[in-house]
């Protein structure tokens, strides 16, 4: 991150830096975006040869990388493009949990009704008790999940499994 921007993260999307730049050429711009669009391994040498630009402009390109501080800008963008994708997966990641939650409740409320039926003779049957598991452990998972360094952690894949005296529940 940049010291000089105490918010740079934010600072950067503000700016967009990565679009065209005041007195930038249309020449000089489109340069920049076959740069910029080359990907994390870029150079100037592999975004010519791939888009089939001669190689005697390379030192105009190189020139203009210099004017336009291609590299902080791309830096920029590449920081923006995995700020994106961090936010896609932390929306999949919620998404995920809620349906979880949704699910356990279900669970459970089916559980209480089959509950309030029973007879205490028919509670020791032991099935009951094991879907309670199952329904207890996918709630517990999804709010006390593990979180390393920050980031939400991942769900562990549960394993539920179904009795016979619950088929058509």
């Amino acid at each position: 991150m940049d010291e000089r921007r105490p918010d740079a993260e934010l600072a950067f999307i503000e700016e967009e830096s990565w679009l065209r730049q005041p007195g930038e050429t249309g020449p000089a711009f489109r340069a920049f975006c076959l740069y910029r669009d080359f990907g994390g391994d870029r150079s100037i040498k592999k975004a010519m040869e791939a888009n089939g630009v001669p190689s005697g402009r390379s030192g105009i390109w190189c020139a203009w990388s210099r004017k336009h501080q291609w590299v902080r800008r791309c830096g920029d963008y590449d920081q923006h493009l995995e700020y994106i994708r961090r936010l896609a997966k932390e929306n999949a990641f919620r998404e995920r949990e809620e349906a979880h939650l949704k699910v356990s409740k279900k669970m459970l409320e089916i559980i209480e009704s089959r509950l309030d039926g029973f007879k205490p003779k028919d509670l020791s049957q032991g099935n009951l008790v094991d879907w309670l598991k199952t329904a207890v452990g996918v709630e517990t998972e999804t709010f006390l999940r593990e979180v390393e360094d920050g980031k939400p952690g991942t769900m562990k894949q549960l394993e539920i499994s179904f009795f016979e005296d619950f088929r058509g529940v």
